[in-house]
């Protein structure tokens, strides 16, 4: 199989980098919000919400690392 072919066309790319971004702001959005949430309940259910979030994100940066991300400037 050409390595070419698992490459992500430049649409998908930027697809990939969008959703790094959301996951990231939505975590930082977690983080903020975090020390004004009095309910515990709520707190364990933001925790596990930035540990699902945390774990998107070294996916994402772990799949955008090992180059099927990145496109080579052509089409095939």
């Amino acid at each position: 199989m050409n390595l070419q072919n698992n490459m992500l066309a430049p649409h998908e790319t930027l697809e990939v980098h969008e959703l790094l971004r959301s996951e990231l702001t939505c975590l930082k959005k977690l983080q903020a919000n975090m020390s004004i949430v009095q309910d515990n309940e709520l707190k364990q259910f933001m925790n596990e919400a930035m540990n699902s979030k945390q774990r998107s994100i070294e996916q994402l940066q772990q799949f955008i690392a090992s180059g099927s991300a990145m496109n080579n400037g052509g089409m095939k």
